[in-house]
């Protein structure tokens, strides 16, 4: 069990570190009321340890401690974005008022790994400018660690249909009723993605993130015999549809998802293709051969 003191301590040292505030904690009585922050329980009392410095100072303080972190932030990242600076770099063509409201939401990221993300998106745009709007700035600048980590979950499992450029998350497949069997069970199947780490409430999070499009999406219906090249990362294979009018339930990308997803390099995943083909194998035939895209 964590030491209640040690717990005190570390948490005045990281209130120190983030704001400039240095807090300190006495049971003394004869301390002046003026210099009394709060009370607290079993006859504590917080102050601050600096007892002669006024407001405006302790303002102007933190307000040094976030711009030097910010300043700190903006070093890493465009460091960082040095390895992809090369020839075919078109600085002459770099839209300056792109480049101010990329500097100013990426300041504001404070973690090594949401560094990186920022410095790619700054060395993908120095050779192709225009590849990441400010929309998809701002929603990168809204994505904590944990949700950046749930997103890469999602394109992971994203697969493409054909020639497509954006991604389908997939979650289901069924054959459209007939008049015949209009009372029958559609049989659907639905894939379970949380066995793969991405569960219903990612789902939601994402979507209010504004990565993927809120609502399921139904694809046209398929016809027998028709084939599919459906790929997933950099692993690509052939499917045959076995019965006429099949239907493929996902959920889509937003433009913003699909501009932060290029910045995604996920591993292929061998086990969510077989679980994929052999949950839909009644209603598609698989290639289980999977070729690897060079």
């Amino acid at each position: 069990m964590n030491n209640p003191v040690d717990s005190r301590t570390k948490y005045l040292n990281l209130v120190k570190q983030l704001t400039g505030i240095d807090f300190e904690i006495t049971t003394d009585e004869g301390i002046d009321e003026k210099r009394v922050i709060n009370h607290l329980k079993n006859d504590e009392q917080v102050l601050i340890r600096d007892e002669d410095s006024t407001i405006n100072q302790r303002i102007n303080k933190r307000s040094q401690i976030n711009e030097a972190r910010q300043q700190y932030n903006l070093e890493q990242i465009f460091s960082l974005a040095l390895d992809h600076v090369k020839g075919d770099v078109l600085i002459d063509k770099l839209d300056l008022d792109w480049v101010m409201k990329f500097t100013n939401l990426a300041k504001n990221c404070y973690t090594p790994s949401m560094h990186e993300l920022w410095s790619k998106i700054l060395s993908v745009e120095l050779v192709q400018q225009g590849s990441f709007s400010y929309r998809s700035l701002k929603t990168l600048s809204e994505l904590g660690t944990k949700e950046a980590k749930i997103f890469y979950k999602a394109v992971r499992l994203m697969c493409r249909f054909n020639d497509e450029n954006s991604g389908r998350l997939l979650t289901g497949l069924y054959k459209k009723p007939t008049l015949i069997n209009i009372f029958s069970s559609s049989g659907k199947v639905s894939l379970n993605l949380n066995q793969f780490g991405l569960s219903y409430t990612h789902l939601i999070s994402l979507a209010e993130l504004g990565l993927i499009h809120q609502q399921e999406i139904e694809s046209a219906p398929y016809n027998s015999k028709d084939t599919l090249k459906l790929s997933q990362n950099k692993q690509s294979f052939d499917v045959v549809v076995k019965q006429k009018d099949v239907v493929f339930t996902y959920y889509k990308l937003t433009p913003s998802g699909y501009e932060l997803s290029r910045l995604v390099n996920p591993p292929n995943d061998s086990d969510f293709i077989n679980y994929l083909l052999r949950d839909f194998g009644d209603l598609l035939n698989g290639n289980y051969d999977v070729t690897t895209k060079a």
